[in-house]
């Protein structure tokens, strides 16, 4: 079978492109879900795919797909990833797998090559948790994972909620299935993205063939004490919301070293937003609010820890005098890729005399919902110093088009193959 090759210059320019969309100070990124930025990055992508000759579709989220015919009429396969980000991140953590999988469909059709399979280069929304705390919003609703009760408790910082901005769009408890994607019109998913960590470059591996893909347990927690003067409230009469965040926040740290010690470094935890009220340096913050996230690629030791933590919070609470709530953002479970899939990708970078590892993703994408519902599979490829969710977030361009040729390939054999 003859192998198209990408246009590397156009795979760079169009990445490019999509990279100054949202640029801040010093090289950072900011296209939050249903932002500005994030909706002209989206509109970006339809020009390009509508320029390819792609029939393009976009449904009531956001969700883009971009569809080159097959010889047959059939389930597609599908490849793509996500353009939103997280605030003050990086260029390549999402875009390499849109427009990768844009090049890479674009490769194909002008080549001529023909495709058994329809093939669809895909876009989903809302991908990151940084906005509402709700990660893989696009892929979830795809999947038909998800339900209206599960956005309860997902609100920004300007005190939106996601069930509203939902509605904006037409998307309610009544029809939110007519998202959902029938599994029988998929055949496969790949999504082609950055490491995110520096297990390819210590290794010297220039893909990653993914396995599994570690899960969050996301929620909210409120400390509720009582604000007063900071100068005249003595110390043993004090109710600080805050220093019980704070006692919780080391104990997170402390709890999740302990199990990644124990469980072989399977189980992280991170505190990554706190609001404090009143937020003023003369008064005993009254109310504490954090956003914790506990991962493993294991369910059980994601549970235990999260449980540990819950656990603890309330422990806090009765010592320091307050009140304190647990609120569910997101809880899932931790996913395995299909082993055809994996089994697939492997035999490619073989055959291609490609140095690769096999690996668990730490972090979560889109692909961990696709796989809900259809064989799916990731491809890795390095990150710099490991440096993610960062301004300094680099990929070498050559790995960029190394992941990209291979994404062909995999489509091509996704496309003709039984998985």
């Amino acid at each position: 079978m003859e192998i198209p090759e990408i246009n590397k210059d156009r795979l760079l320019r169009d990445l490019n492109a999509v990279s100054r969309i949202g640029l801040g100070e010093g090289g950072s990124v900011t296209r939050l879900v249903f932002s500005v930025h994030e909706l002209r990055s989206r509109q970006l992508l339809v020009h390009l795919m509508n320029q390819a000759g792609l029939d393009v579709r976009v449904d009531a989220a956001g969700n883009i797909f971009g569809r080159l015919a097959g010889a047959r009429e059939g389930p597609a396969v599908l490849a793509g990833s996500h353009l939103d980000s997280v605030v003050q991140g990086g260029r390549y953590d999402g875009p390499v797998g849109v427009i990768g999988a844009l090049e890479a469909v674009r490769a194909i059709k002008e080549s001529g090559v023909p495709v058994p399979a329809p093939l669809e280069s895909v876009c989903f929304v809302g991908e990151e948790s940084s906005r509402f705390g709700f990660s893989t919003l696009g892929s979830s609703l795809v999947a038909g994972d998800v339900t209206m009760d599960d956005f309860a408790n997902a609100v920004d910082a300007g005190g939106n909620r996601l069930e509203d901005v939902l509605s904006s769009l037409g998307i309610y408890r009544e029809n939110l299935d007519s998202l959902k994607r029938d599994p029988e019109t998929v055949k496969a998913y790949l999504e082609l993205h950055i490491e995110q960590g520096p297990v390819l470059e210590s290794k010297k591996k220039k893909i990653g063939v993914v396995t599994a893909i570690a899960a969050p347990s996301r929620f909210r927690v409120v400390f509720r004490g009582q604000a007063d003067h900071s100068g005249t409230t003595p110390m043993e009469m004090r109710k600080d919301a805050l220093v019980a965040a704070g006692h919780l926040i080391t104990y997170i740290d402390e709890v999740c070293r302990e199990h990644a010690a124990t469980e072989k470094g399977r189980v992280v935890g991170t505190v990554g937003a706190v609001k404090v009220e009143p937020g003023v340096i003369n008064a005993i913050p009254g109310r504490a609010e954090m956003q914790v996230d506990v991962r493993s690629i294991t369910s059980g030791s994601k549970r235990k820890v999260a449980g540990l933590i819950k656990k603890r919070a309330r422990r806090i609470a009765r010592e320091r005098g307050v009140k304190v709530d647990l609120m569910t953002i997101r809880d899932e479970e931790p996913v395995a890729m299909h082993p055809g899939v994996i089994a697939l990708i492997h035999a490619l970078c073989e055959e291609r005399g490609v140095p690769f590892e096999v690996m668990p993703s730490g972090a979560g994408h889109d692909a961990m919902q696709m796989a809900k519902i259809t064989p799916t599979g990731m491809i890795f490829i390095p990150s710099v110093n490991g440096v993610s969710h960062n301004p300094t977030e680099w990929t070498d361009p050559e790995d960029i088009c190394l992941g990209t040729q291979l994404l062909v390939e995999a489509l091509l054999r996704a496309a003709h193959a039984e998985i």
